[in-house]
């Protein structure tokens, strides 16, 4: 049986046993066994036009926060529980025995549970909201645990287990949910909390890669005649960043990417280390994706005799270091990147010298990675690889390099590092796990997402 909330039925009881707290859009079909859990504090909102079939609880922890838009609707014996926030946008649907927790309980570490005790609840809980955008489909016996955003218009198959977050317009099944096929759904509503990533890149002009720009040359319709001159307007990043940078946008389509790319070129440790600082200093900017390398510059310098600026390995390993113990204050995932090797910059004997002192730094680079909880990229070894296999050709083969003077990379080099490091990504699921919200203790849950939810609750819960 079902009351529709403008009657004196559930809607009125419901009212009377929660006050503001809980608000109860128009046109709402309500079943008679609703249970409705608001703690102190906890703020629940349904919208217009919800449907809410028997045998449904939903519990808002204190503090907590969920927003039910208008049209949802939720089927029989459907359980949500909120300790930070629970978002269902508009049009969604969840289908019966689906159960949504944005919050897990923590293991039972000696610092979770400093008394030891074996009890329920003493190890506390880790909490993260969850999102269903609008128009997704919830089937049978879904699970989605904390941290997880569903993407508009995303069908989830029966009795899969959302642990990770899902794309729009995406069909997904299996424990965990991935995605099975894309779906050729509805226009898009506008995502006004749309996810956002923000990558940095600190190194040297492997990453800065600076290419003169003329919009002339980029025109198809307005190109140059051949044999005329341009005039040099700017200097634009290209390079594998760039190009990293483009993929990512083409492949996650459905996230914003603030890509900040601050390579210089000739840094040396030394220099990148000042960067990375001063770039904490003026901005302030939390990174949710980093990628780290130097070193190239500090062994060149010695070779090319200019003593003063080169750094040996001792203050390497002290500059990487610090680097790394820093931006793991603000940065959600540290890449480490090794060197490439030398190419034919100076002598063979003289390249295969500095390359062995390089091969030093680039060790150094991977233990302290390992030592601070960063992941490691090794570039060096296709490096080697590829140019081994590239000075084996024989005559009237590809002879293109993989570098342009030795140091800085060619096109093919640029394409085999983006290759690199987009597999690398790719294996690690990193952007993947990225986009799930962090998991966090319950206290600083409800501190630092509570501006995600305050547009859902009334003013005056």
């Amino acid at each position: 049986m079902t009351s529709i909330s403008g009657d004196t039925g559930v809607a009125a009881r419901l009212h009377a046993q929660h006050g503001p707290a809980l608000t109860i859009g128009k046109e709402c079909d309500l079943p008679d066994d609703l249970v409705i859990e608001l703690a102190h504090g906890a703020s629940l909102t349904i919208g217009d036009h919800v449907s809410i079939r028997r045998g449904t609880t939903i519990q808002v922890h204190h503090g907590a926060t969920v927003s039910i838009g208008d049209y949802v609707a939720i089927g029989e014996n459907t359980f949500l529980s909120a300790m930070a926030g629970i978002r269902l946008g508009e049009g969604c649907t969840l289908s019966n025995h689906v159960e949504l927790h944005d919050h897990n309980h923590r293991e039972r570490s000696a610092a979770n549970v400093p008394s030891g005790q074996l009890r329920p609840w003493t190890s506390a809980f880790e909490v993260a909201p969850i999102v269903v955008e609008p128009g997704a489909i919830l089937s049978n016996k879904v699970s989605v645990t904390a941290g997880v955003r569903i993407g508009a218009n995303a069908l989830v198959g029966a009795s899969a287990v959302v642990s990770h977050s899902i794309p729009p317009e995406t069909a997904d099944a299996d424990v965990p949910a991935t995605v099975r096929r894309y779906v050729d759904g509805t226009a898009l509503p506008v995502i006004e909390d749309r996810r956002a990533l923000t990558v940095g890149f600190f190194g040297t002009s492997i990453m800065e890669h600076l290419e003169g720009y003329n919009a002339q040359l980029t025109d198809q319709a307005n190109l140059p005649e051949v044999g005329s001159k341009v005039t040099v307007e700017g200097w634009h990043q290209r390079g594998w960043v760039h190009r990293l940078a483009l993929g990512l946008r083409a492949g996650f389509p459905h996230v914003t990417f603030d890509i900040r790319n601050h390579g210089v070129g000739g840094a040396t440790s030394r220099d990148v280390a000042e960067i990375v600082g001063r770039d904490r200093t003026a901005d302030g900017v939390d990174y949710d994706l980093v990628f780290l390398g130097c070193g190239i510059n500090d062994v060149w310098r010695g070779f090319q005799g200019r003593t003063a600026e080169a750094v040996g390995i001792e203050e390497y390993t002290s500059h990487i270091n610090a680097m790394l113990a820093q931006l793991a204050g603000y940065s959600r995932r540290v890449v480490v990147i090794s060197e490439t090797p030398f190419g034919p910059v100076e002598a063979p004997e003289t390249v295969r010298e500095m390359n062995a002192e390089l091969a030093r730094y680039n060790e150094t680079a991977a233990e302290a990675a390992a030592e601070q909880g960063a992941l490691f990229l090794d570039v060096w070894s296709p490096f080697t690889a590829a140019a081994q296999q590239l000075a084996s050709a024989p005559v009237g083969h590809e002879t293109a390099g993989l570098w342009s003077d030795g140091v800085h990379l060619s096109e093919l080099g640029d394409t085999l590092f983006l290759r690199q490091a987009e597999h690398f990504l790719a294996e690690h699921r990193t952007v993947e796990k990225l986009l799930d919200y962090p998991r966090l203790e319950r206290d600083l849950a409800l501190q630092t997402y509570g501006p995600m939810f305050a547009p859902y609750r009334p003013a005056r819960a």
